[in-house]
């Protein structure tokens, strides 16, 4: 798969990056909503994980756009977030569902390829 993976903090990006290359899928990473839409406009992806809270755009701005635009209205998008959000927020902006940080790779790259295989298209 190749994954649009979405946080502010650098060490998240990196760790999740090395961990979805370890088993063979193109890993993109973003900052922030803005250079995840930016990303979205330029190529398409198989997937993607956006965090929520990030500096310019948040996730869920971000994720709003991209279900506007033509390589981002069928990708799985899966709202990454360590603050108690609830699955009915993530659904309302077009995301394919929730998960909880702490999560490791491996968990969260088993999310993605449920929603991938499913070919999901976002529920609400």
């Amino acid at each position: 798969m190749k994954i649009l993976f979405v946080d502010d903090m650098p060490d998240t990006r990196m760790l999740f990056s090395i961990a979805f290359e370890t088993q063979g899928h193109l890993t993109h990473v973003a900052a922030d909503g803005l250079e995840a839409v930016e990303a979205v406009r330029n190529e398409p992806f198989d997937a993607i994980v956006m965090d929520v809270e990030m500096p310019r755009m948040n996730g869920w701005d971000a994720t709003r756009h991209i279900r506007q635009m033509p390589n981002g209205q069928n990708v799985p998008i899966l709202i990454f977030t360590g603050y108690g959000e609830d699955q009915c927020k993530a659904l309302e902006v077009g995301a394919n569902g929730l998960v909880q940080k702490p999560l490791v790779p491996q968990e969260l790259l088993s999310h993605l390829t449920k929603l991938y295989s499913e070919g999901s298209a976002p529920t609400a």
